[in-house]
């Protein structure tokens, strides 16, 4: 009986290859800008939230502080 002859395996193509890594790039890519502009968002959002309390507080601080002196005054002057 003549020895069965073993079938090689087969070889990965280089194109396979490539676009695997062209698809682990896009995705990498992909994620990186979508952090990227996420971060760029939540970092906006904060600085104009922090705008927003801080000019609030402000704004508060400056209603409490005139009233308080209002008050103030008239306990001091017995009005």
């Amino acid at each position: 009986m003549p020895p069965k002859q073993q079938k090689a395996a087969p070889e990965q193509h280089s194109s396979c290859a490539g676009v695997s890594q062209f698809v682990a790039y896009a995705l990498g890519k992909f994620y990186f800008d979508f952090a990227y502009v996420l971060g760029k968002f939540i970092s906006g959002f904060a600085y104009v939230l922090g705008k927003f309390h801080f000019g609030f507080a402000y704004v508060l601080g400056k209603f409490h502080f005139g009233f308080a002196y209002v008050l103030g005054s008239k306990l001091v002057d017995g009005r």
